[in-house]
């Protein structure tokens, strides 16, 4: 049985069935691929997937709400018509939009935009769409709420990208496909499986039962039917060639299967019969190559002869004595160039001087023997070349000293002084920038004694404004309802009170940035819903929203979370919002926005200004500095100084952008899981 197994004609049966094996495997997967290719112009077929939930009918599906998407944003993107309606040349560019597309000859479809139907069938209402086995019908009303009926999921919310354009226009869109193209389909859905089936089926058998016989071939190689083991003269060739040309092989095969698979895509089926004769003689080559280098190798694995056949030991063997000689010729040079300098003490600057009088040095030594000018002169110049070595070495350390000094200043140690230096020059140098850090120092010192004063004045003013703004306020209610008070000191009296009101909040709020400012404010971070603390501050202005002339326009991902202080961010959004309606143009839209812009997350709002604005942006957020130069509305400087303040405190950045007559306020912040 041993000798059977061992046997000459054993093995030569075994390695004809393992090429056979391999390029048998590999010409149906060639096969299954070709036809799986070829079958039509869509893969249909998908292996996680049955046939009623094709991609390709969800794609169908969604095709008409896509085309209305994408012909409104070009109608508002792109640019409108001059002699068109708005719904004539958006019905225009639908119509355009379903003939540019050959998916839609598939489908019968019913759009109604406004009061103007496009439709490829003849049906008087869109409910007649819903009949078929597969159908999707949306519709939006007047108020913006969108009804949805499909029988399949729905992938994209077209409809509800028109939002920022279009939130009003009545839109239907019904659409199905017709029994024929389903059973096109279908057909080519069956064949389709039957092609990928194929592949799935004989090939990893193909691939199994090639192994089985590699593994076989493994076992017996190298050893005859008595049991003696030897080598070939395949083991003379280096161990390197053989792997090459194991990876060419299979490099080789893969470049063939694919330019083979390519080729009948593109010319079509009736011409690549013969290409299955190149993908045969290919991969048997392919086979037998790998299978013989492969061979060989387990061999010297047997006999213990794979390091001693191979040319890499040796390789690296020459490249790792030459490379421990550089080395320790690089080292003995650091070495000893170490020893001179350390012995000096030199510094950064001294190595620069030194390699500067290196080379100089050098040069002349060039010049001297190509001049042959004599020895003595030589000598002169290698000494005076020590001696000036010598000297930088001995003043670096006065450079050291500067260097030192401008570091502690630069790092905001003002107080240092640079000591006593010998050299005259960096003597005189020192003694300069030392009265320069004492005069930083005092200036540092009185400005921020000033400021802190001035935070104090004001937050003292405003606490002592309290009590008697209060009793303004009070006392001009009290008059207001005294009866019988005539009608010309009521009206007195209601003054009082509102310019008291406003006098109220103009102390708070001065009371508030100075905290902020002198660093007395306590900041309590939580994480924060955005998309909530929006619908909150929006809810908080819903009275004077709904007087005001204004669209607010609001776009808010959920999820989105940021660690900030609750009350400062209501505070600071409702500043944002009563500054839009103050100074937003009537009849405008005002845009709030909440996304993710990488890791952060960013709070927009913009709105068009009633006003110029011929303001710095860095200047319009500083305590008293207002847009309306003439301070002809109401307001008192604070809000967006405020705004800033809170959002910087929270550790969020604030930023405002002009463009034209465009106002912009962007926070952004730091998005937390």
């Amino acid at each position: 049985m041993k000798k059977a197994l061992y046997s000459y004609w054993l093995k030569i049966i075994a390695i004809v069935l393992f090429i056979a094996s391999i390029t048998l495997g590999a010409l149906v997967a060639a096969d299954g691929t070709i036809k799986y290719d070829n079958e039509g112009t869509e893969q249909i077929y998908q292996i996680s997937e049955d046939f009623y939930n094709s991609p390709q009918f969800v794609r169908m599906l969604n095709l008409p709400e896509e085309i209305v998407y994408n012909s409104v944003m070009d109608y508002y993107v792109v640019g409108k018509d001059d002699a068109l309606t708005k719904d004539q040349a958006i019905a225009y560019r639908i119509r355009k939009y379903f003939n540019a597309n050959a998916l839609s000859a598939k489908i019968n479809y019913y759009v109604k935009w406004n009061n103007t139907v496009i439709t490829n069938c003849d049906v008087e209402s869109p409910q007649e769409l819903l009949q078929g086995e597969y159908y999707s019908f949306i519709q939006r009303g007047r108020n913006g709420s969108i009804e949805h009926r499909s029988t399949h999921r729905r992938t994209a919310t077209w409809i509800d990208g028109l939002l920022q354009h279009d939130s009003s226009t009545p839109i239907i869109i019904a659409c199905n496909i017709s029994p024929e193209i389903i059973d096109e389909y279908e057909s080519l859905w069956e064949k389709q499986k039957g092609y990928i089936m194929q592949i799935f089926i004989y090939t990893p058998i193909c691939i199994v039962f090639a192994l089985i016989v590699l593994i076989y071939l493994i076992c017996v190689c190298g050893t005859n039917k008595d049991g003696e083991r030897k080598n070939t003269w395949l083991e003379n060739i280096w161990s390197e060639v053989h792997l090459i040309a194991i990876a060419g092989a299979v490099f080789g095969a893969y470049i063939v299967c694919i330019t083979i698979i390519n080729e009948c895509y593109t010319t079509g089926q009736s011409n690549y019969d013969y290409l299955y004769w190149i993908t045969g003689a290919t991969f048997a080559v392919a086979a037998a190559i790998i299978l013989t280098s492969l061979l060989s190798l387990v061999r010297r694995i047997k006999t213990k002869n794979l390091l001693k056949t191979s040319v890499l030991p040796v390789l690296l063997k020459y490249v790792l004595r030459w490379f421990i000689s550089v080395i320790k010729w690089i080292y003995h040079i650091i070495e000893g160039i170490a020893v001179f300098l350390l012995g000096l003490k030199p510094k950064k600057t001294v190595h620069m001087f030194v390699g500067i009088f290196v080379a100089y040095t050098a040069l002349i030594c060039i010049a001297a023997v190509n001049s042959l000018v004599s020895l003595t002169w030589f000598i002169v110049g290698i000494a005076v070349f020590v001696f000036a070595i010598i000297t930088i070495i001995t003043r670096a350390k006065d450079l050291d000293e500067i260097k030192k000094g401008i570091d502690e200043v630069q790092n905001g140690n003002l107080t240092y002084k640079i000591p006593e230096l010998k050299c005259v020059d960096t003597k005189e140098l020192a003694v300069n920038f030392n009265n320069i850090s004492t005069g930083l120092d005092e200036s540092l010192a009185a400005q921020v004694k000033a400021e802190r004063l001035k935070s104090e004045l004001i937050t003292n003013v405003s606490h002592d404004l309290k009590t008697p703004i209060t009793s303004i306020i009070n006392y001009g209610e009290l008059l207001l309802k005294v009866e019988g008070l005539p009608e010309e000191a009521r009206d007195y009296a209601a003054v009082i009170s509102n310019k008291g009101n406003r006098l109220k909040t103009l102390t708070q709020d001065l009371f508030d940035i100075s905290k902020v400012h002198s660093g007395n404010d306590e900041v309590n971070l939580e994480k924060l819903d955005v998309a909530l603390l929006v619908e909150q501050a929006l809810a908080e202005h819903d009275n004077e929203i709904q007087k005001s002339e204004l669209t607010f326009c609001t776009n808010t991902q959920k999820e989105l979370f940021v660690m900030a202080d609750g009350k400062k961010m209501s505070r600071v959004l409702s500043n944002l919002i009563s500054n839009a309606l103050k100074y937003s143009m009537k009849n405008t839209r005002v845009f709030v926005t909440a996304s993710q812009k990488n890791d952060n997350v960013e709070i927009e709002i913009k709105n068009i200004s009633a006003y110029p604005l011929d303001f710095d942006v860095n200047e319009i957020t500083q305590r008293f500095v207002r847009g309306d130069e003439s301070r002809s509305t109401e307001g008192h400087g604070l809000g967006l100084a405020i705004a800033k303040s809170y959002t910087e405190v929270c550790n969020g950045t604030f930023e405002i952008v002009t463009d034209g007559d465009m106002f912009k306020a962007i926070l952004v912040f730091e998005k937390c899981d």
